[in-house]
Protein backbone atom coordinates (compact mmCIF):
# COMPACT_ATOMS: atom_id res chain seq x y z
CA UNK A 1 0.00 0.00 0.00
CA UNK A 2 1.09 3.35 -1.35
CA UNK A 3 1.57 6.48 1.14
CA UNK A 4 -0.38 9.38 -0.15
CA UNK A 5 0.53 12.60 1.11
CA UNK A 6 -2.38 14.63 1.97
CA UNK A 7 -0.68 18.22 2.74
CA UNK A 8 1.31 20.24 0.02
CA UNK A 9 1.41 22.96 1.87
CA UNK A 10 4.30 24.21 4.23
CA UNK A 11 2.13 24.93 6.97
CA UNK A 12 -0.89 22.43 8.01
CA UNK A 13 -4.32 23.88 8.68
CA UNK A 14 -6.87 20.95 8.95
CA UNK A 15 -9.85 22.89 9.37
CA UNK A 16 -9.06 23.83 5.98
CA UNK A 17 -7.91 20.97 4.49
CA UNK A 18 -9.93 20.41 0.61
CA UNK A 19 -11.46 23.94 1.07
CA UNK A 20 -10.79 26.50 -1.38
CA UNK A 21 -11.07 30.04 -1.01
CA UNK A 22 -11.49 32.95 -3.28
CA UNK A 23 -9.59 36.15 -2.70
CA UNK A 24 -11.84 38.75 -0.46
CA UNK A 25 -10.70 41.41 -2.35
CA UNK A 26 -13.63 43.01 -4.56
CA UNK A 27 -12.83 42.23 -8.37
CA UNK A 28 -10.01 39.78 -7.37
CA UNK A 29 -11.14 36.21 -9.21
CA UNK A 30 -7.83 34.25 -7.73
CA UNK A 31 -7.30 31.82 -5.28
CA UNK A 32 -7.48 32.77 -1.91
CA UNK A 33 -4.55 31.18 -0.19
CA UNK A 34 -3.48 33.67 2.98
CA UNK A 35 -5.14 34.62 5.97
CA UNK A 36 -5.18 38.30 7.16
CA UNK A 37 -7.10 39.51 10.29
CA UNK A 38 -10.22 41.39 10.09
CA UNK A 39 -9.39 43.08 13.40
CA UNK A 40 -7.90 43.15 16.56
CA UNK A 41 -10.03 39.98 18.30
CA UNK A 42 -7.80 37.95 15.40
CA UNK A 43 -10.79 35.48 15.43
CA UNK A 44 -12.15 36.03 12.02
CA UNK A 45 -10.09 36.70 8.98
CA UNK A 46 -9.98 37.57 5.00
CA UNK A 47 -8.81 35.05 2.50
CA UNK A 48 -6.26 36.68 0.03
CA UNK A 49 -4.10 35.68 -3.00
CA UNK A 50 -0.64 36.89 -2.59
CA UNK A 51 -0.92 40.19 -4.34
CA UNK A 52 -3.73 41.68 -2.01
CA UNK A 53 -2.55 39.80 1.38
CA UNK A 54 0.82 42.25 1.08
CA UNK A 55 -1.41 44.66 0.58
CA UNK A 56 -3.55 44.59 3.22
CA UNK A 57 -1.22 43.83 5.25
CA UNK A 58 1.01 47.17 4.47
CA UNK A 59 -1.94 48.83 5.53
CA UNK A 60 -3.50 47.22 8.77
CA UNK A 61 -2.78 48.72 12.17
CA UNK A 62 -3.26 46.60 14.86
CA UNK A 63 -4.01 49.72 17.33
CA UNK A 64 -6.21 51.68 14.93
CA UNK A 65 -9.16 52.58 16.57
CA UNK A 66 -7.87 53.01 20.34
CA UNK A 67 -7.26 56.21 21.88
CA UNK A 68 -3.56 56.78 22.98
CA UNK A 69 -3.81 55.72 26.74
CA UNK A 70 -5.35 52.03 25.22
CA UNK A 71 -2.62 51.66 22.88
CA UNK A 72 -0.02 52.27 25.68
CA UNK A 73 -1.75 49.59 28.08
CA UNK A 74 -1.69 47.44 24.89
CA UNK A 75 1.95 47.91 24.01
CA UNK A 76 2.97 47.29 27.44
CA UNK A 77 0.91 44.12 27.70
CA UNK A 78 2.63 42.74 24.62
CA UNK A 79 6.30 43.10 26.41
CA UNK A 80 7.39 40.42 29.08
CA UNK A 81 6.30 43.26 31.46
CA UNK A 82 2.70 42.07 31.35
CA UNK A 83 3.84 38.52 32.14
CA UNK A 84 2.37 36.88 35.06
CA UNK A 85 3.10 33.08 36.24
CA UNK A 86 0.05 31.39 37.55
CA UNK A 87 2.54 29.27 39.52
CA UNK A 88 2.34 30.50 43.54
CA UNK A 89 5.62 29.36 44.68
CA UNK A 90 6.16 29.10 48.82
CA UNK A 91 9.53 29.93 49.08
CA UNK A 92 9.74 33.35 47.72
CA UNK A 93 10.76 33.04 44.39
CA UNK A 94 8.93 33.74 41.65
CA UNK A 95 9.38 31.97 37.67
CA UNK A 96 10.05 35.53 36.04
CA UNK A 97 13.50 35.89 37.89
CA UNK A 98 14.38 32.29 36.26
CA UNK A 99 13.63 33.86 32.88
CA UNK A 100 16.11 37.16 33.73
CA UNK A 101 12.62 39.33 33.12
CA UNK A 102 13.56 43.08 34.50
CA UNK A 103 11.43 44.01 37.31
CA UNK A 104 10.73 47.39 36.33
CA UNK A 105 9.40 46.06 32.74
CA UNK A 106 6.46 44.71 35.12
CA UNK A 107 3.34 46.44 35.96
CA UNK A 108 2.19 47.64 39.44
CA UNK A 109 -0.02 45.11 39.71
CA UNK A 110 2.60 42.45 39.06
CA UNK A 111 5.12 44.28 41.81
CA UNK A 112 2.82 43.93 44.63
CA UNK A 113 2.77 40.37 44.09
CA UNK A 114 5.55 39.66 46.29
CA UNK A 115 5.67 36.30 48.13
CA UNK A 116 7.07 36.07 51.93
CA UNK A 117 9.09 33.27 53.39
CA UNK A 118 9.50 32.39 57.24
CA UNK A 119 12.73 34.01 57.07
CA UNK A 120 11.29 37.06 55.59
CA UNK A 121 8.67 36.69 58.77
CA UNK A 122 11.60 36.68 61.04
CA UNK A 123 12.89 39.58 59.49
CA UNK A 124 9.61 41.46 59.87
CA UNK A 125 9.35 41.09 63.63
CA UNK A 126 12.99 42.04 63.34
CA UNK A 127 11.78 44.97 62.35
CA UNK A 128 8.65 45.13 64.32
CA UNK A 129 6.39 45.17 61.66
CA UNK A 130 3.38 42.39 59.87
CA UNK A 131 4.14 41.05 56.80
CA UNK A 132 0.47 42.47 55.25
CA UNK A 133 1.84 46.01 56.48
CA UNK A 134 5.35 45.81 54.16
CA UNK A 135 5.38 48.06 51.58
CA UNK A 136 8.51 50.05 49.81
CA UNK A 137 7.83 53.34 52.00
CA UNK A 138 6.35 51.92 55.14
CA UNK A 139 9.86 49.73 55.49
CA UNK A 140 11.99 52.22 54.56
CA UNK A 141 10.54 54.48 57.32
CA UNK A 142 10.43 52.21 60.08
CA UNK A 143 13.82 51.27 59.33
CA UNK A 144 15.49 55.14 59.74
CA UNK A 145 13.08 55.29 63.08
CA UNK A 146 14.93 52.05 64.41
CA UNK A 147 18.28 52.90 63.36
CA UNK A 148 18.02 56.30 64.82
CA UNK A 149 17.07 54.47 67.92
CA UNK A 150 20.00 51.59 68.40
CA UNK A 151 22.55 53.31 66.85
CA UNK A 152 25.66 52.54 68.21
CA UNK A 153 26.64 56.14 68.28
CA UNK A 154 23.58 56.78 70.36
CA UNK A 155 23.78 53.98 72.71
CA UNK A 156 27.52 54.19 73.46
CA UNK A 157 29.02 50.89 74.89
CA UNK A 158 25.79 49.39 75.07
CA UNK A 159 26.68 45.70 73.17
CA UNK A 160 22.56 44.45 73.16
CA UNK A 161 21.74 47.73 71.04
CA UNK A 162 24.62 47.03 68.92
CA UNK A 163 23.63 43.65 68.01
CA UNK A 164 20.08 44.53 67.81
CA UNK A 165 21.38 47.50 65.45
CA UNK A 166 23.28 44.98 62.93
CA UNK A 167 20.26 42.43 62.94
CA UNK A 168 17.81 45.39 62.35
CA UNK A 169 20.44 46.50 59.25
CA UNK A 170 20.81 42.59 58.08
CA UNK A 171 16.59 42.13 58.02
CA UNK A 172 16.15 45.39 56.11
CA UNK A 173 18.46 44.41 53.58
CA UNK A 174 16.92 40.94 52.83
CA UNK A 175 13.57 42.22 52.74
CA UNK A 176 14.35 45.67 50.78
CA UNK A 177 15.92 43.34 47.95
CA UNK A 178 12.55 41.55 47.95
CA UNK A 179 10.60 43.76 47.64
CA UNK A 180 12.24 46.14 45.24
Amino acid sequence: MRYTKLRTKKYFAPQNEGKEHKCDHPGCTEKGEYKAPKDRRLKEYYWFCLKHVQEYNAKWNYYAGTDEQEEENLKKRMHFGGFRSKIKYQFGYDFIDELGIDASMADSEWKSNVYFNAQDKNNASVLEMELEDITLDSLKKQYKKLVKKYHPDVNSGDKECEEKFKKIVAAYKELIAKIE
